[in-house]
């Protein structure tokens, strides 16, 4: 049955729903093999280079359609290699590895909790060298896709995380207004200032605080870890 307070809730999906760490330890592997050079190596580059664009996308250096074809060729050639290298080997590592072990420890119950309660489900992402499809394939060999309605990804409707247009598209699909709609992510500056500058309420996923903390007199919340957020979601609905 749908209550009458919060309608939708959005999440981001690395390191909220999957674990971007992982995932990039698999691409490392599968690129050693390619270039032969040590996975950890490749690993720790991995994660420098996505600083690193990351940054340049926070910066405004890149416009939101052409993220993923520059950065690729940023991270090419930071690793010395060539952008369809790292796209096969995203691509391999897609379509052979075990997906659940990206699962983060309550991102499914979450997500069920949540539809049982009546409640509509989006992904709200940001993407950097790998494309939104990606994404779509990996939440569905997770099992995570049916329990969403809707996933957003800034290659695919070319504005990224905080602008607010980019919640306002899954605002607008459900027909929800900011109030009735949560978004949570583990990103500062992407996901709870993105969301409370779209006027939703907001949770951010930070493992460093101890328990549930609420941010003044607006409805954003920071909670150690996924499994909490459903407390959140009822508190919310008490409004």
């Amino acid at each position: 049955m749908q209550r009458s307070g919060l309608k939708l809730v959005s999440f981001d999906v690395w390191d909220t729903l999957l674990s971007v760490g992982a995932f990039y330890r698999d691409i490392a592997s599968e690129l050693s093999k390619k270039l032969g050079k040590e996975p950890t190596l490749l690993e720790n580059k991995l994660m420098e280079g996505y600083r690193k664009a990351r940054a340049l996308r926070r910066a405004g250096r890149f416009d939101d359609s052409e993220i993923v074809p520059k950065t690729l060729r940023i991270m090419a050639e930071f690793l010395e290699t060539k952008p369809e290298t790292i796209e096969g080997a995203i691509w391999n590592v897609v379509e052979k590895a075990e997906p659940k072990q990206y699962l983060l420890d309550g991102a499914s119950e979450s997500a069920r909790q949540l539809k049982e309660m009546g409640l509509k489900v989006a992904i709200v992402g940001n993407v950097v060298f790998w494309p939104g499809k990606v994404n779509r394939v990996l939440l569905e060999r997770t099992g995570l896709a049916k329990f969403i309605d809707a996933q957003y990804y800034a290659d695919e409707v070319e504005v990224s995380k905080p602008k607010p247009e980019i919640f306002l598209k899954a605002l607008l699909r459900f027909n929800v207004e900011p109030w009735e709609a949560l978004h949570v992510g583990d990103s500062l500056f992407e996901d709870l200032v993105g969301a409370v500058l779209a006027h939703m309420n907001a949770v951010l996923v930070d493992k460093n605080v101890g328990g549930v903390v609420k941010l003044s007199s607006w409805n954003a919340y920071i909670i150690p870890d996924i499994r909490v957020l459903v407390h959140v979601v009822r508190e919310l609905e008490k409004h």
